[in-house]
């Protein structure tokens, strides 16, 4: 060492005071690198709420995409370094944040560190970790896993790491990968023995839940998804630990790196299984299993929207009080983005106008195309589109940056953990409703559709993907939705308030732009959306002062649904959870009890089935008793070991009051037809046409009509597949969209069971309509009709498929909310969708 640099240390030794405020280190202490030496005010803002708050355990962080959060998390880390409460961890959601952060880290000179990885070999800890001499940058995963490098609780292959301060980045993405971790997944594809081990074993128990829905399993059909039932779970229980600790080595991935956090808690664990594949999940994430993350003396929780944050408390045990006082700072400019929905703009748009256009604009600008499957993806690739696959997507992404722009990519199902930077990305398009992976997830969402919950996760979703192109205060692009579910979620009014504001504020002048238009020509329409585009991708002054304009008077303007009241029942259901761990039944009452008031009908129902799994433990009688209750609120769900039933009073509902309420879900009138465009492109006779989106479309046209309407044959062996009730009818349907041929035996027997299931329940057996959907009115030679029913032939759907488009046409010229009742009645008449026409109208007398 010189003298000069000797001298140095020695003076610096005899002044140094112990600054821990983050913001007084990164101007007095840290030394960033030229451009990168101011905070911004929001910045600034955010560091100074925290720095009065830097005492408690768990703190949540809400800022817009873009706002500098990195820098901020990073600071507060280093901060906590300097105060030497420990080591500290910057959790990523995967390696291409890791370097992202590493890459901010160096600019602003925060000292740094990441994993050291010796090829074969196993990975360790660096010592300026260890020693709190820098932040440790690594993935979540990284800490959370059954091999875990932090260690694990009960496992003596690694030495617990105490943590003093971690940081989890893009919270909602790392929820998904802690209970990932802590699940089992068994592809049927890659391990089929075990799969067929599972299904064997659970073979009787399937066949109660449902025989249709356990041949469609054993076909292989992977869009039916079946509950293991709990007490058949815990019956079996022995087995089911045999057959993993069998296959729980190296060579079984999905098995060695979560067998260590899931083996002690399969007693309150769910098993899923559908035709390709098996998923075993706990109801509690064992966080305790990792105890740096579970005992670390401060964790904070960055994300740019709070809206399933009660995931948080229920899924990562964060404490309440940190969701319910997120620190939040004001907006700022995060660039410019014009949403556009074309399709909801005028109804002859096709995806095809849309998809052509994005190819035009693919020759001079980086276009990104999000789908949610391979098969959507098709339709881009015979257009020129190159897919970027999610096991490559951090290199590829790192290319495009490189490259010169005019390219048309496609990304499967990944909404976040992207920054689409500036020339990276001008035109984003979401082609399609993001879609669940995880069987419990996909199945949730059937349980609890519409549910303030699931709606919440699915608005979370769309905003984290709109929210991958405009990265920073100078960046634009223009944002393009596509598909019918996606848009007729937007367009639905409830669904609305799950956005924030600036959202909000953005859909709704995307709409603008061709307020109008839809009773004038398509060209005109498209002429209006070009021009919008063509001014955003200009980036001219006028329209960034215009946005910023939008955008902060959308706080003022629009209104957010408030989540506190999901906060409450999330910091419930896992008191609930634990008390169930701990085995103790008074506490499980006393909990689920206060969570069950003023719940919606299917979200009681689903916490009525986990009330039921957690008390099976303790007291499976109670446990039974309360899954029959839950089961008559919605009968979807597990079917108990015995029902029963009693006949039921149908319950006057009127028709048009209900069509009239229907309408008011839609934001606009094109929303109407965009729904009506979904239902009837599923109503196709053919084999080419999966048998249930086809009896899913008839139920949504059923409740579209204003009809009480339910599935009975998704719940129970004998009933229909689909059921209208109306005021004075009721319509027993058998959908028989696959066949080929006439009307066979086994297709009348199967409506004539549906007819004794309906005998069964209910009273009213003179006011029964039992109709077949089937491409033919005539049975074959060696079959009788034996009682009288009805046939929507080929025929008649096709005209009740005109019909409905034509009433929704007409429904689309006025705003939703302004028909009255007589409008309403006039036109179901005039189309024949009266309950009492639709016998006579619409269906054909079978023909022996």
């Amino acid at each position: 060492m010189s003298l000069f640099s000797q001298k140095m240390k020695q003076f610096n030794t005899r002044n140094q005071v112990n600054t821990i405020n983050p913001i007084d280190l990164f101007y007095n202490e840290l030394v960033q690198q030229k451009q990168h030496d101011f905070l911004r005010d929001n910045q600034t803002a955010f560091l100074n709420a925290w720095q009065e708050r830097r005492s408690e355990r768990d703190i949540v962080g809400v800022m817009n995409t873009g706002a500098g959060k990195t820098l901020i998390g990073l600071l507060m880390l280093y901060s906590k370094l300097k105060e030497d409460v420990g080591p500290a961890v910057y959790l990523c959601p995967d390696n291409q944040l890791v370097e992202q952060v590493c890459n901010q880290a160096s600019l602003y000179g925060i000292p740094v560190c990441k994993v050291i990885k010796n090829g074969k070999k196993r990975q360790e800890l660096p010592l300026d970790f260890i020693n709190s001499k820098s932040v440790l940058v690594t993935t979540f995963e990284g800490l959370f896993n059954g091999k875990s490098i932090f260690g694990v609780k009960g496992s003596l292959s690694r030495e617990v790491q105490d943590i003093g301060a971690l940081l989890i980045d893009d919270a909602h993405e790392c929820i998904k990968k802690a209970r990932s971790k802590a699940s089992i997944r068994i592809e049927k594809s890659k391990q089929s023995s075990l799969y067929n081990k599972f299904l064997d074993l659970f073979d009787d128990d399937l066949k109660t839940q449902g025989i249709g829905a356990y041949n469609s399993i054993k076909r292989g059909d992977k869009s039916v998804i079946k509950q293991i039932p709990f007490w058949a779970w815990k019956n079996k229980l022995d087995t089911v630990v045999k057959l993993l600790e069998d296959e729980n080595n190296i060579e079984n991935k999905n098995i060695f790196f979560s067998y260590d956090l899931i083996i002690d808690e399969l007693e309150l664990t769910e098993c899923y299984i559908s035709g390709d594949s098996i998923e075993i999940t706990p109801t509690l994430i064992p966080t305790y299993k990792v105890p740096s993350f579970e005992k670390s003396k401060h964790r904070f929780i960055l994300s740019a929207t709070l809206n399933n944050s009660y995931e948080l408390i229920s899924e990562m045990g964060i404490d309440k009080s940190a969701i319910e006082m997120p620190i939040k700072v004001d907006n700022v400019n995060l660039g410019e983005r014009l949403i556009l929905a074309p399709k909801r703009y005028h109804r002859d748009i096709e995806n095809e106008d849309i998809i052509e256009l994005c190819v035009k604009y693919a020759e001079q600008y980086n276009v990104i195309v999000i789908v949610p499957n391979n098969k959507r993806a098709e339709i881009w690739c015979e257009k020129g589109a190159t897919v970027f696959k999610s096991d490559n997507i951090i290199n590829d992404l790192e290319k495009l940056k490189n490259k010169p722009p005019g390219n048309l990519i496609i990304i499967v199902n990944r909404y976040d953990g992207m920054d689409l930077i500036d020339e990276m990305c001008r035109v984003l398009v979401i082609d399609g409703m993001p879609t669940k992976e995880a069987l419990r997830e996909k199945i949730e969402t059937h349980y609890r559709e519409n549910s303030l919950f699931i709606n919440s996760k699915k608005a979370q979703a769309i905003e984290q993907g709109l929210g991958r192109a405009v990265r920073s205060g100078t960046d634009h692009c223009v944002v393009i939705l596509m598909g019918q579910e996606l848009l007729k979620f937007i367009g639905t009014n409830n669904n609305k308030k799950l956005f924030s504001p600036v959202i909000q504020a953005q859909l709704e002048f995307g709409f603008s732009l061709v307020e109008g238009t839809e009773l004038l020509d398509k060209s005109k329409a498209m002429a209006s959306l070009v021009e919008g585009i063509e001014t955003c991708l200009s980036a001219s002054e006028e329209w960034r002062h215009f946005h910023k304009q939008l955008t902060n008077e959308a706080f003022q303007k629009y209104e957010h649904v408030n989540f506190m009241k999901l906060v409450k029942i999330a910091d419930l259901e896992r008191k609930s959870q634990i008390a169930a761990n701990n085995k103790d039944e008074k506490l499980i009452d006393e909990n689920m009890q206060l969570l069950m008031k003023d719940l919606t009908v299917e979200d009681k129902a689903w916490y009525t089935q986990l009330y039921a799994y957690l008390l099976n433990i303790i007291n499976p009688q109670r446990a039974i008793d309360l899954q029959t209750s839950a089961y008559g609120m919605q009968n979807s769900l597990i079917k108990p070991l015995t029902t029963v039933k009693s006949k039921t009073v149908k319950k006057i509902g009127n028709q048009i009051a209900t069509f009239k309420e229907n309408l008011l879900k839609y934001d606009r009138g094109t929303d109407i037809c965009l729904e009506v465009n979904s239902i009837t492109a599923s109503l196709i006779y053919s084999p080419d046409m999966n048998y249930k989106k086809f009896e899913k479309a008839v139920n949504d046209l059923g409740g579209f009509l204003g009809f009480y309407i339910s599935q009975p044959d998704n719940e129970t062996d004998d009933g229909p597949d689909n059921f209208w009730r109306g005021e004075n009818k009721d319509f027993v349907i058998e959908c028989k969209n696959n066949s080929l041929n006439n009307i066979s035996r086994d297709e009348t027997n199967q409506l004539f069971a549906s007819v004794r299931w309906y005998q069964s329940l209910y009273k009213e057996v003179a006011d029964m309509v039992p109709i077949m959907m089937h491409r033919s009115s005539i049975l074959e030679s060696n079959t009788h009709a034996n009682g009288d029913f009805c046939v929507v032939n080929e025929e008649r759907l096709s005209l009740l498929k005109v019909n409905l488009v034509e009433l929704s046409e007409r429904l689309a010229q006025k705003s939703p909310d302004s028909w009255t009742d007589k409008e309403l009645d006039s036109l179901l008449r005039e189309y024949n969708f009266k309950e009492n026409q639709l016998k006579d109208y619409y269906t054909r007398t079978v023909e022996e």
